[in-house]
């Protein structure tokens, strides 16, 4: 049945091919996991199973976010056999786990890097939409400041960008950019037809107003490729968490994000 799915989702033009294979490991994982139960029949999973299988990944230290992106490939895939095939299940696919309200911080790694980014990028918005997530990846810049960035503001030639403008509360600070981000702005700013200064524009070429339809824009795409909706919020901890990782200091970190003191910064010291 997994096959089948897979092959469903290979026709299905809302899924990336980056997409489908993340969910056949996801679901092969959910069927070991059955087996090990000794359920070998599709109309024998329920809410039980489900949920069991959730809880093992939790007792193995997996990270939440990992545990949230298996979840919705088992719910999409229970839906598919639901309603796509003669197997008699009795309960309809369970809602999504939420994001805890506590303080751990939720970042992504990168397969799930390279998943958010498996979207088709065949209109202007999608490209609009990787180069926004690409930006926030290289440089940890918040919605606000992505939200007032101007093309002056880049210079490609070199792979940078000036972050930190007038009115904003971070402090002023150039970053480079990676050359997969350097490419996709090229593409990007080639395709655009008008004369708005602004780097992020929506629709009728007009500035984008309000940091929420950033926001809704990263939801449409963790939708698109099969993630837990993320907040920008889990883009800027992944780029810290990612120069940490490099041997990034939390005084080098505090220059790259902007802040102007480190009360935030301690969340940190346990990724050095």
């Amino acid at each position: 049945m997994i096959s089948d799915f897979s092959v469903h989702l290979a026709d299905d033009p809302n899924t990336s091919p980056r997409t489908a294979e993340f969910y056949e490991a996801d679901l092969k994982e959910f069927a070991r996991f059955l087996a090990g139960r000794e359920v070998a029949r599709i109309e024998d999973v329920g809410v039980g199973e489900v949920m069991a299988f959730r809880n093992h990944l939790l007792e193995e230290r997996r990270k939440r976010f990992t545990v949230y992106r298996k979840d919705a490939a088992v719910r999409r895939f229970l839906d598919w056999v639901r309603t796509a095939t003669d197997a008699d299940l009795d309960f309809d696919p369970i809602e999504p786990m939420h994001q805890p309200l506590d303080q751990q911080i939720t970042f992504l790694e990168e397969e799930e890097i390279e998943q958010l980014l498996s979207f088709p990028r065949n209109t202007l918005d999608a490209l609009r939409d990787t180069v926004v997530v690409r930006i926030m990846l290289d440089t940890g810049v918040t919605v606000g400041e992505i939200r007032g960035l101007l093309k002056s503001d880049l210079d490609l030639d070199v792979a940078q960008i000036q972050l930190g403008g007038s009115g904003s509360h971070l402090a002023p600070r150039a970053c480079r950019l990676s050359d997969e981000t350097v490419k996709t702005l090229r593409s990007y700013l080639n395709a655009r037809k008008d004369e708005t200064p602004e780097l992020v524009i929506g629709r009728a070429a007009r500035p984008v107003s309000t940091s929420k339809s950033l926001q809704n824009a990263l939801w449409k795409r963790c939708d698109q490729v099969g993630l837990p909706r993320i907040s920008p919020m889990v883009l800027r901890h992944t780029f810290a968490i990612r120069l940490l990782r490099r041997g990034a200091t939390l005084n080098e970190l505090k220059e790259a994000l902007g802040v102007r003191d480190t009360t935030n910064i301690g969340v940190y010291k346990k990724f050095l």
